[in-house]
């Protein structure tokens, strides 16, 4: 009984250390992926996403019903956010690229006014899949991976609102989704990607 008891014991150390074994090495090789994205690729996942849904925004039969018409352009989101000025310019240009549409000064004459109002315009992260405790051998990881997705989306939603100033009458845009992916796949020795941002 003495040994059956000694040889679950010394089968459970092996296990035990086997285990740890691993763990330290794969702390030592693991690239962790930041979960926060800085830098060109948070600015092009939000830029491309916002590129794209302007180009459906101005495409909607409300808006492209007032070709060659000058309106006056509104832009609008929940506070003021770094990018409003870029998407401002950046409607009021397709507006006439696309559909011949003149954007008035504010102190001009207008027949419409053209409101957009943004629900979001961000990047956003998710990830997925197998990880272990560092047990604090990476220190700037809680985890690591075995084998994960790495999910960033840049991600513009929003809609836009049409005033007749005429007779005051509004029409609105259906809600506009655009969303630009990069993922990737980390495990322990190497990251690929998925997509690539061009």
């Amino acid at each position: 009984m003495t040994r059956h008891r000694s040889g679950r014991t010394s089968r459970s150390v092996t296990y035990a250390v086997a285990f740890l074994s691993v763990s330290v090495l794969a702390g030592c090789t693991t690239r962790q992926v930041s979960t926060t994205l800085e830098g060109s690729t948070a600015q092009r996942l939000v830029t491309y996403s916002l590129d794209n849904f302007i180009e459906d925004l101005v495409e909607q039969p409300e808006i492209a019903d007032l070709e060659g018409e000058t309106v006056h352009l509104g832009v609008h989101f929940l506070s003021d956010h770094p990018l409003m000025g870029y998407a401002t310019r950046l409607i009021g240009a397709q507006l006439y690229m696309n559909n011949g549409i003149t954007v008035a000064a504010p102190s001009d004459d207008a027949d419409f006014d053209v409101d957009v109002f943004f629900n979001s315009m961000g990047t956003d992260s998710d990830d997925f899949g197998l990880s272990i405790p560092s047990f604090g051998f990476v220190a700037s990881a809680d985890d690591i991976d075995i084998l994960a997705l790495d999910m960033y989306h840049g991600i513009t939603e929003g809609y836009a609102i049409v005033k007749t100033n005429a007779d005051g009458s509004l029409l609105k845009t259906e809600r506009v989704l655009a969303r630009i992916r990069k993922d990737e796949v980390s495990t322990p020795i190497i990251d690929f990607p998925l997509d690539q941002l061009e």
